[in-house]
Order: structure tokens, then sequence, then C-alpha cells
């Protein structure tokens, strides 16, 4: 519930075989302790974030159990479909989650430490223009528009591609400096496009994201009031939610619960998230998580987060075994 609860509720509605007067007892040590806290005098009771963590830190049930197996069977093979297509990985996934969870989500594209070539493909567009396409090794797809000073038949811009993509291949920007090779005007070009591709590649851990569940949040009882509504629609605009979530992501392990107060930003105080990486150890990974109000599932969000990310880890682990 997104409103107090005074103690005379939960001794009628919870059937907890104590008295009223216990229960009241109860919630006065509880208040002392920091596990919840009173809006107003005269209000009843919330749990704090310190109730929140304990509550997360101490819960028995499996996040898996909380997924029946059909759902997890269907969300594989939504986004075992997306695999065919990669620009729609982070796409589905947050919009997956986004239902799974009932609340906003966000799913990142898979980046490697260090961005290496996997091949160069060159496509003739007009008479002196043609598309130059980087593929990384994390299937990354990068495009660069090339003016060429003269007409070349497919033959010759095939030829390049596979010059470039020979040299290429398998290196990261730094490994590029010490090459030296005979190379045409428009390979030089090429060569130059593709190591400043690699550079911009490595600038940032998480460049690309999708958001999802937008309309799920702004739902909640918490974000009721237009001012809020007003500054997270903002915020989801100009990236800086989204940059304030990603900036939560753990360095190890699989997924990090972070609860009110707990976020390094004022932003996300209001809310809480579940997020965690996905990918192979060493290799490209990236990042998937909801947001919700500080009283969001906690368990249900974690068993989505899990899931996901173990699926996208297999899919990230097929492409790279390609």
């Amino acid at each position: 519930m997104a409103t107090p609860i005074a103690s005379e509720s939960i001794a009628r509605g919870g059937d907890l075989g104590v008295s009223p007067a216990t229960i009241r007892n109860d919630v006065v040590e509880l208040e002392q302790e920091g596990y919840i806290t009173r809006p107003h005098t005269s209000a009843g009771s919330i749990p704090s974030d310190k109730g929140y963590r304990f509550y997360v830190e101490s819960t028995t049930q499996m996040p898996g159990e909380l997924i029946p197996p059909e759902v997890r069977n269907s969300i594989r093979a939504q986004l075992t479909e997306a695999e065919r297509d990669l620009d729609d990985w982070t796409k589905v996934g947050a919009a997956i989650l986004a239902s799974l969870v009932g609340n906003l989500a966000i799913a990142t594209f898979p980046k490697a430490p260090k961005s290496r070539v996997r091949r160069v493909e060159l496509v003739g567009l007009q008479d002196f223009f043609a598309l130059m396409v980087v593929v990384f090794e994390q299937a990354r797809l990068r495009r660069h528009l090339i003016r060429m000073k003269e007409h070349l038949e497919p033959a010759d811009l095939q030829e390049s591609a596979n010059k470039i993509s020979h040299i290429l291949k398998g290196k990261t920007w730094q490994e590029t400096e010490s090459i030296d090779t005979d190379l045409s005007p428009l390979e030089r070009e090429m060569f130059s496009s593709a190591v400043l591709m690699l550079k911009e590649e490595d600038r940032t851990d998480y460049r690309d994201h999708d958001l999802d569940g937008l309309r799920n949040l702004l739902g909640q009882p918490e974000f009721a009031d237009g001012g809020q509504v007003q500054a997270l629609v903002g915020a989801v605009e100009d990236g800086s939610l989204a940059q304030a979530i990603l900036d939560e992501t753990p360095k190890r392990g699989i997924v990090r619960v972070v609860i009110g107060e707990e976020a390094q930003g004022d932003m996300l105080r209001p809310m809480s998230v579940v997020i965690g990486r996905y990918g192979v150890p060493g290799g490209a990974a990236g990042a998937v998580g909801a947001v919700g109000p500080v009283r969001m599932e906690y368990t249900k969000a974690i068993a989505g987060v899990e899931l996901m990310a173990s699926v996208m880890s297999s899919m990230v682990e097929g492409v790279q075994s390609r």
C-alpha cells in the first residue's frame, strides 16, 4: 500500500493472534529502532529505508520461484527472437522487464571493455558516396558516410573493404597506432574513420540504452504530484535519469538493490533501483534494471532482473562464439 497503516488496522486484518496492545508496543519499538516511520504524528506507519533493507536481506523467498516456468520460457523466446536483430536487444529487453515488474525498466546494449573490429564493409550508394559499416566484436554496428573522389565499381569497393578488414580485424584502437601499410586515399579514410569509431566506443561504459514503462512509474500514487511528474519526464528526456540509474550498476555480482536514500544522486532518492550486469566475464557486458517507488515488490523485481540478466548473458555468449 502507498498509505500509512495504523496498528489498529493491522490488528483487525492481520490475523496475527496477538492483541492490539501488543501490536502497538511492537510498532513503537520498530519506530524507535528506525525500521518504520510516521509521516504525521497522528498518522499510521510506513516502512523506512532501513525497514525495506532489512526485508530485502532477510527474505527467504527465492526470486526464481516468483516467475512461473511458462512465463520464463515465453520471455526467453521473445529475447531469442530479438537476437536476430541486434538493434532490438535493449528495446525488447526493457519492454519485457517493465511489463514483468510493473515499473520502469532500463536495458543497455552489451559493450566490451575494449572495442575490437570484427569486419569492415563498404557499400556504394551513389556515384561518389559509399557507406562504411564497422562491425565490432560485441556485435555493435557503426556507420560512416564516405565521399569518394572518383567512381569505383562494387568489386573495387569490396577489395578495399576486405583489405581494411584484414588489417583491423581483432584490433583495439591502441593496437592500430603501430600499423604502417600502403593504402589508397579511400582506404586511408576508411582506416582513420574506423580508428575514430573505436575510440568513441571506448569512451563510455553504457552509451546506448532503452527505457520502458514510464507510464507504470507515473501511475504510482507517489508520483501523483504534477511537479514530480514534470521533473521525472524531463529527466527521462535529457538522459539524466538513465545516467543516474546506470551509475548504480554493480561492478561485480549480478544484482544490486538500492533503496531510497542509499542512491548516489538526489534524483533517485524518492525511488528504489534493482539493477544487474549481464554478459561474459572479461568480455562484452551490459546492464538491465527496474526502477520503482521505495515500496516496490523487491523480490519480484529481483527475480525479473536476474532472469533478464541470465537470458541476455546467454545471448552475448552466443554472439561472441560465432
